[in-house]
């Protein structure tokens, strides 16, 4: 078993209806649920007034890459192309995950290009004590990191509870709204 994430961002024009995208979750996250390999997928979308620009944005961590693979060639990723084009899916490989319980409000990112390390060593030392330092904020719901090796971009992503003010942004951070949040096994730790 590999845990993975994935994440794609459809950007929208300005003067998008984002109820399409309020009633498309609504309408189609019930089978996410209960879907089988996810440990977690937040259906996000980020608001013109709150970011300067309209998406559509979900984020997954999949425990089985059989199923993210399902996913891909199957009918769901299918629909979603069909709605909006092409949509390129990036993902990276989970170094820490611990996935809390209740409803989200709000996904904070913030990706780090490593440059051209040549041992990981230390950056997962340091990611493990800032892990741990962000679960023991209140407010987190849920904190995943993981590393594209491929283009050595080591991202944060951390889920604040529905009750949490949205935060000021600091420097290459992103906020965006959690529509809905899956967790279909419930499960902590990854």
């Amino acid at each position: 078993m590999r845990v993975l994430t994935a994440h794609y961002s459809i950007v929208l024009p300005a003067d998008y209806d984002m109820d399409v995208v309020t009633r498309r979750v609504a309408d189609r996250s019930g089978p996410w649920d209960s879907r089988a390999g996810l440990l977690l997928k937040a259906f996000c979308a980020t608001h013109v007034t709150d970011t300067g620009h309209n998406s559509y944005a979900p984020f997954y961590v999949w425990e089985h890459t059989d199923e993210f693979r399902r996913f891909l060639t199957g009918p769901e990723y299918a629909g979603l192309c069909a709605a909006f084009g092409p949509v390129p899916v990036r993902t990276g490989t989970v170094l820490h995950c611990r996935i809390g319980t209740g409803p989200a409000g709000l996904l904070v990112s913030e990706s780090l290009p490593l440059g051209d390390p040549t041992d990981l060593r230390r950056t997962a030392a340091e990611e493990t004590e800032r892990h741990h330092s962000a679960l023991a904020d209140p407010s987190v719901h849920s904190h995943i990191v993981d590393l594209d090796p491929h283009t050595m971009t080591l991202t944060r992503r951390t889920l604040l509870h529905a009750t949490s003010e949205p935060p000021q942004p600091k420097n290459g951070e992103r906020v965006a709204r959690v529509l809905h949040l899956s967790r279909p096994h419930r499960t902590t730790d990854a």
